[in-house]
């Protein structure tokens, strides 16, 4: 069990604190159309204005560089220490130290809109609506997240039922294994069918006075948005039902263990090519974005919290990673920015106190 945990960590942990720093930190900040969550500006590749450019995006990269760096070494370093209460306690902490790399960000969105003070640089732009195209285009074909997630819940009732004795079938693993198994897999399809919803709502951007463009670059992204969805939902079913025969027909712990590592290394997979995918995308329409669009940086606080009074969405595309994030002044995205708060923070007070009581190590297996 201590070294499934170990790698399980690592896998997670790794890939996502180096995509972090390839989403956050461009190699050419000054073909992108936002550099650290601020739209550039001509006035930023104009004398000292460009000196003072340069300077804050390499020392953001920089800092966000020896994060990324410190947080993969430390995690190779854990690989080949003991699982107990105090590093498994590490494990935990060094999955919110990936948030450390949003510092350097953050810092750097900061100056950057420091600089546009400097410069003069006002407000310009303006809001571009394409009535065509507005809230039509979609892509998520619902019944392919609803029919997988559907086929989990049908395992996890099975499951339950055997655990029950109900069936008459005498599960070979200890009793109610496959039950909470199930209703792990289970928790993550509940997870999914809203998240793929909300990223297929998303409010179209427009890009262009083309609306046959806006339509086919909205049209792009929700698709690799609903790709990474359907694709979860289903290998989320299928090692379900692939743990329910095991544990049913064997007790072969070594065979749950790769298990759940190939799981793991599956999904960071999909995300991993949703990633390049998107990337692509934004490379194709590079040349076809013409419009000076509305200048809002003000509103994304850090370049990583949405907050605007004016904005009817509940949703937005992020700025800093990949995916949605919720409009904080949004009634609903006050409640959804609370929850999480609480939950992350009590997490950490929980494994503290788990720590503290001896109790992580039970849970750690050793």
């Amino acid at each position: 069990m201590t070294w499934l945990i170990k790698v399980i960590m690592f896998v997670c942990i790794v890939p996502t604190v180096i995509l972090m720093y390839m989403l956050g930190f461009s190699k050419n900040p000054g073909r992108k159309k936002l550099i650290l969550g601020v739209r550039d500006n001509p006035k930023f590749h104009e004398g000292e204005g460009q000196k003072k450019f340069d300077a804050i995006v390499d020392s953001a990269r920089n800092g966000g560089l020896i994060i990324t760096v410190a947080v993969v070494i430390m995690s190779i370093i854990m690989l080949f220490l003991p699982v107990t209460g105090n590093t498994l306690l590490a494990w935990v902490l060094l999955v919110f130290a990936l948030f450390l790399v949003a510092v350097p960000y953050g810092k750097g969105n900061t100056e950057l809109k420091n600089l546009k003070r400097q410069l003069g640089i006002t407000k310009s732009g303006v809001t571009y609506t394409d009535i065509t195209s507005t809230n039509v285009v979609h892509a998520l074909k619902l019944p392919w997240v609803i029919l997988p997630n559907a086929l989990a819940l049908i395992g996890t009732i099975a499951a339950v039922l055997i655990d029950l004795g109900v069936t008459g079938v005498t599960a070979a693993a200890e009793k109610y294994a496959l039950t909470t198994m199930s209703l792990s897999f289970l928790f993550v399809s509940v997870i999914l069918v809203p998240l793929a919803v909300m990223m297929d709502n998303t409010r179209n951007m427009v890009i262009s006075r083309d609306s046959n463009i806006n339509a086919n670059y909205n049209r792009a992204k929700k698709k690799t948005w609903a790709d990474i969805f359907v694709a979860m939902s289903w290998v989320n079913t299928l090692c379900l039902i692939a743990y329910d025969i095991v544990l049913v027909f064997t007790d072969s712990e070594a065979g749950v263990y790769v298990g759940i590592v190939a799981y793991v290394v599956v999904l960071m997979a999909i995300v991993i090519i949703g990633v390049i995918n998107q990337n692509q995308i934004e490379r194709r329409y590079e040349r076809d974005t013409e419009l000076e669009l509305q200048d809002d940086d003000d509103n994304w606080i850090l370049g990583m919290f949405y907050y605007n009074k004016n904005d009817t969405r509940l949703n937005v595309e992020k700025r800093f990673g990949y995916g949605g994030t919720v409009n904080l002044a949004h009634p609903a995205g006050k409640v959804i920015g609370v929850v999480s708060l609480l939950v992350l923070v009590g997490s950490v007070i929980l494994i503290i106190y788990l720590n503290a009581t001896g109790q992580l190590d039970t849970s750690a297996g050793v």
